[in-house]
């Protein structure tokens, strides 16, 4: 659930709520965008997630990365 209005958030703040919540970068990916996967305790792949090279991320892909995350819109306001 989305609450209240999002606002464009820089690239390094998303990468950083990201890698704080578990998600790990993966280092060879093609194209745009920087790839970030969680896995469960078991090395199982549970979320993948996907961040532009922007450097201001807008708020319609804010909300698929909160989407794709799991993660409640809190912790990245």
């Amino acid at each position: 659930m989305i609450i209240g209005k999002i606002h464009p958030l820089p690239r390094g703040k998303v990468t950083r709520i990201l890698e704080h919540n578990g998600f790990v970068r993966i280092k060879k990916t093609r194209g745009p965008h920087l790839k970030y996967k969680k896995y469960a305790e078991g090395g199982k792949c549970v979320s993948t997630t996907y961040v532009s090279h922007a450097p201001e991320i807008q708020p319609t892909v804010i909300k698929s990365i909160v989407k794709q995350s799991k993660k409640p819109e809190s912790d990245f306001y």
